[in-house]
Protein backbone atom coordinates (compact mmCIF):
# COMPACT_ATOMS: atom_id res chain seq x y z
CA UNK A 1 0.00 0.00 0.00
CA UNK A 2 1.61 3.38 -1.00
CA UNK A 3 1.76 5.80 1.57
CA UNK A 4 -0.47 8.93 1.40
CA UNK A 5 1.10 12.00 0.28
CA UNK A 6 2.17 14.19 3.23
CA UNK A 7 0.39 17.38 4.30
CA UNK A 8 2.27 20.49 3.75
CA UNK A 9 3.76 22.57 6.47
CA UNK A 10 1.34 24.94 7.98
CA UNK A 11 1.87 28.14 9.22
CA UNK A 12 0.60 30.77 11.46
CA UNK A 13 -1.50 31.60 8.87
CA UNK A 14 -2.98 28.26 7.79
CA UNK A 15 -3.87 27.68 11.22
CA UNK A 16 -5.62 30.93 11.66
CA UNK A 17 -7.60 29.88 8.97
CA UNK A 18 -8.28 26.49 9.63
CA UNK A 19 -9.55 27.62 13.70
CA UNK A 20 -12.13 30.62 12.12
CA UNK A 21 -13.23 28.05 9.51
CA UNK A 22 -14.25 25.41 12.33
CA UNK A 23 -15.68 28.28 14.46
CA UNK A 24 -18.03 29.25 11.28
CA UNK A 25 -17.47 27.48 7.99
CA UNK A 26 -20.14 29.43 6.11
CA UNK A 27 -17.54 33.09 6.59
CA UNK A 28 -17.77 34.81 3.49
CA UNK A 29 -13.97 34.90 2.13
CA UNK A 30 -13.76 38.45 2.66
CA UNK A 31 -15.28 37.93 6.10
CA UNK A 32 -12.56 35.05 7.30
CA UNK A 33 -9.72 37.51 5.14
CA UNK A 34 -10.54 40.24 6.94
CA UNK A 35 -10.40 37.72 10.30
CA UNK A 36 -7.08 36.43 9.67
CA UNK A 37 -5.59 39.59 8.28
CA UNK A 38 -5.20 38.83 4.71
CA UNK A 39 -6.26 40.12 1.54
CA UNK A 40 -8.85 38.75 0.01
CA UNK A 41 -7.08 37.32 -2.96
CA UNK A 42 -4.34 35.80 -0.25
CA UNK A 43 -6.95 34.43 1.95
CA UNK A 44 -8.37 32.39 -1.22
CA UNK A 45 -5.30 31.07 -2.40
CA UNK A 46 -4.14 30.02 1.46
CA UNK A 47 -8.25 28.58 1.83
CA UNK A 48 -8.21 26.83 -1.68
CA UNK A 49 -4.36 25.13 -0.94
CA UNK A 50 -5.90 23.51 1.88
CA UNK A 51 -8.58 22.06 0.26
CA UNK A 52 -6.41 20.52 -2.39
CA UNK A 53 -3.72 19.66 -0.18
CA UNK A 54 -6.62 17.43 1.71
CA UNK A 55 -6.06 19.64 4.89
CA UNK A 56 -9.59 20.95 5.12
CA UNK A 57 -11.70 17.51 3.92
CA UNK A 58 -15.19 19.91 3.54
CA UNK A 59 -17.45 22.09 5.15
CA UNK A 60 -20.68 20.75 5.98
CA UNK A 61 -23.73 22.04 8.33
CA UNK A 62 -23.96 20.14 11.81
CA UNK A 63 -28.04 19.19 12.18
CA UNK A 64 -29.55 18.92 15.34
CA UNK A 65 -30.37 15.54 15.61
CA UNK A 66 -33.61 15.92 17.60
CA UNK A 67 -34.67 18.11 14.62
CA UNK A 68 -34.33 15.32 12.34
CA UNK A 69 -35.57 12.51 14.43
CA UNK A 70 -32.33 11.12 15.50
CA UNK A 71 -31.91 11.51 19.12
CA UNK A 72 -31.01 8.18 20.36
CA UNK A 73 -26.81 8.16 20.22
CA UNK A 74 -25.22 4.96 20.48
CA UNK A 75 -21.53 3.43 20.56
CA UNK A 76 -21.20 -0.23 19.33
CA UNK A 77 -17.92 -2.21 20.38
CA UNK A 78 -18.01 -4.82 17.83
CA UNK A 79 -15.42 -8.20 17.86
CA UNK A 80 -15.08 -10.08 15.02
CA UNK A 81 -14.81 -13.78 14.69
CA UNK A 82 -11.15 -13.63 13.35
CA UNK A 83 -8.02 -11.01 13.17
CA UNK A 84 -7.30 -11.24 9.46
CA UNK A 85 -6.80 -8.74 7.17
CA UNK A 86 -9.79 -10.05 5.06
CA UNK A 87 -11.84 -10.34 7.57
CA UNK A 88 -11.41 -6.36 9.01
CA UNK A 89 -11.42 -5.23 5.12
CA UNK A 90 -15.09 -6.79 4.66
CA UNK A 91 -16.45 -5.56 7.86
CA UNK A 92 -15.24 -2.04 7.12
CA UNK A 93 -16.34 -1.93 3.99
CA UNK A 94 -20.00 -3.17 4.95
CA UNK A 95 -19.67 -1.00 7.40
CA UNK A 96 -19.35 2.45 5.36
CA UNK A 97 -22.63 1.64 3.58
CA UNK A 98 -24.51 1.83 6.56
CA UNK A 99 -25.84 6.03 6.93
CA UNK A 100 -27.07 5.10 10.39
CA UNK A 101 -23.08 4.73 11.50
CA UNK A 102 -21.85 8.05 11.93
CA UNK A 103 -17.87 7.41 13.01
CA UNK A 104 -16.38 4.10 12.83
CA UNK A 105 -12.90 3.28 14.75
CA UNK A 106 -10.76 0.09 14.77
CA UNK A 107 -9.10 0.07 17.68
CA UNK A 108 -7.10 -2.12 20.29
CA UNK A 109 -8.43 -3.48 23.19
CA UNK A 110 -11.15 -5.88 23.98
CA UNK A 111 -13.10 -4.75 21.21
CA UNK A 112 -12.29 -4.23 16.96
CA UNK A 113 -14.35 -1.70 16.38
CA UNK A 114 -16.36 1.34 18.03
CA UNK A 115 -19.09 2.52 16.07
CA UNK A 116 -21.39 5.75 16.63
CA UNK A 117 -24.78 5.30 15.32
CA UNK A 118 -27.90 7.56 15.89
CA UNK A 119 -31.48 6.61 15.38
CA UNK A 120 -34.41 7.70 16.50
CA UNK A 121 -35.05 5.59 19.43
CA UNK A 122 -34.08 2.17 21.39
CA UNK A 123 -37.20 0.15 19.15
CA UNK A 124 -35.42 1.58 15.98
CA UNK A 125 -32.16 0.76 17.36
CA UNK A 126 -33.05 -2.61 18.15
CA UNK A 127 -34.10 -3.39 14.69
CA UNK A 128 -30.85 -2.11 13.28
CA UNK A 129 -29.33 -4.13 15.71
CA UNK A 130 -31.47 -7.70 14.81
CA UNK A 131 -31.06 -6.74 11.38
CA UNK A 132 -28.07 -5.61 10.20
CA UNK A 133 -25.47 -5.21 13.22
CA UNK A 134 -25.28 -8.90 13.71
CA UNK A 135 -25.01 -9.68 9.58
CA UNK A 136 -21.97 -7.78 9.29
CA UNK A 137 -19.51 -9.76 7.99
CA UNK A 138 -17.68 -11.74 10.78
CA UNK A 139 -19.47 -10.67 13.85
CA UNK A 140 -19.29 -12.49 16.73
CA UNK A 141 -20.06 -10.15 19.48
CA UNK A 142 -21.89 -6.72 19.72
CA UNK A 143 -21.68 -4.45 22.99
CA UNK A 144 -24.12 -1.79 23.24
CA UNK A 145 -23.80 1.51 25.41
CA UNK A 146 -27.13 3.97 24.86
CA UNK A 147 -25.64 7.47 25.29
CA UNK A 148 -27.33 9.63 28.49
CA UNK A 149 -26.25 12.65 27.71
CA UNK A 150 -23.66 13.91 25.14
CA UNK A 151 -21.45 16.42 27.25
CA UNK A 152 -19.03 17.46 24.30
CA UNK A 153 -19.70 16.30 20.68
CA UNK A 154 -18.11 17.83 16.90
CA UNK A 155 -15.72 19.71 18.72
CA UNK A 156 -13.04 21.55 16.56
CA UNK A 157 -9.45 20.22 16.42
CA UNK A 158 -7.24 21.60 18.93
CA UNK A 159 -3.34 22.96 17.21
Amino acid sequence: MAEPAPFPELGAVDRRILKALQDNGRLSNADLAKQVGLSPSACWTHTRRLFEAGVIKGVRALVEPRAVQRETAVLVGIVLDRSTPDSFAAFAAAERALPQVLECFLVAGDVDYFLKIRVSDITAFNRFHSETIIALPGVRQVRTFFVLDEIKADGPLAF
